[in-house]
């Protein structure tokens, strides 16, 4: 008697192991954004003849640009929503000396067309087979609000522009991104002026590149952008994964903190 309980419970223990094994569950995949995103408005404002300052102050710093091959850049956007790429779109400028001369612009981000998998024809069902119930149709995730795709491209753009600031070595227009009280920790807003005066001043030249670029806008006036950071000059170089926490003051949005992964 007290085996066949054994085997009675052994069976159960079995059964809701293979049912919880089953896969009902599929992992949420975030929205990742990458590269520069270029808008009409940012578009209206390149010109030919434009110098290299000038397109950086426009577009910001190119996703792909070569020092070796300094007279073309890439400006690449890609959207990716559930492990599918979604948008895309390519700016390509092409530069002799120091003024802009041709670009090759597809225009506007094009939508990603998506496969359309035809589905087989049912046979007529048999007058005696039991009816069997459909599968419950999957519902795709409704499409971002258009207020937060529009405070997306506001922020990325306010992004751009502290990094090409910061690249023209525009001391003024760089700290003008940050919030007025911002201060990092462990320093005042005067030291901190004066640390980034000394070390934007001091190299001949400076180049930042951001890439990998993801921006998560959570209501009204906050956002989060995270970006891998490339910096050049002719003293040091390095490359990190940041993150600015960004809030909206007016029509602008101002770096409020930012911080490095370890």
């Amino acid at each position: 008697m007290i085996m066949r309980i054994k085997l009675v419970l052994l069976s159960m223990l079995l059964a809701s192991c293979s049912y919880l094994s089953s896969p009902v569950l599929s992992p949420y995949k975030m929205d990742i954004r990458q590269g520069n995103y270029v808008t009409a408005e940012m578009r209206e404002k390149l010109k030919l003849g434009m110098s290299k300052h000038q397109v950086r102050y426009v577009l910001g710093t190119p996703m792909i640009s070569d020092v070796f091959h300094g007279n073309r850049w890439d400006y690449i956007y890609m959207l990716e929503q559930g492990g599918e790429v979604v948008e895309k779109q390519r700016l390509t400028l092409y530069f002799e000396g120091d003024k802009l001369v041709r670009m090759d612009d597809p225009g506007q981000p094009g939508q990603v067309a998506q496969a359309i998998v035809p589905q087989p024809v049912a046979a007529p069902a048999v007058a005696s087979a039991p009816a069997v119930a459909a599968a419950p149709a999957v519902v795709a995730p409704p499409p971002p609000p258009v207020a937060k795709t529009a405070a997306a491209a506001d922020v990325l753009k306010s992004v751009q522009a502290w990094s090409a600031a910061w690249s023209a070595k525009d001391v003024r227009g760089y700290l003008s991104a940050y919030l007025p009280d911002y201060k990092p920790q462990g320093m005042s807003r005067e030291a901190w002026e004066k640390q980034r005066l000394e070390r934007i001043g001091k190299p001949k030249a400076i180049e930042v590149e951001l890439s990998e670029v993801a921006i998560d806008v959570r209501d009204d006036s906050h956002a989060s952008v995270s970006f891998v950071q490339r910096y050049r000059s002719d003293l040091y170089r390095d490359r990190t994964r940041k993150t600015l926490q960004l809030e909206k003051v007016g029509d602008a949005w101002l770096i409020a903190s930012e911080r490095v992964a370890k």
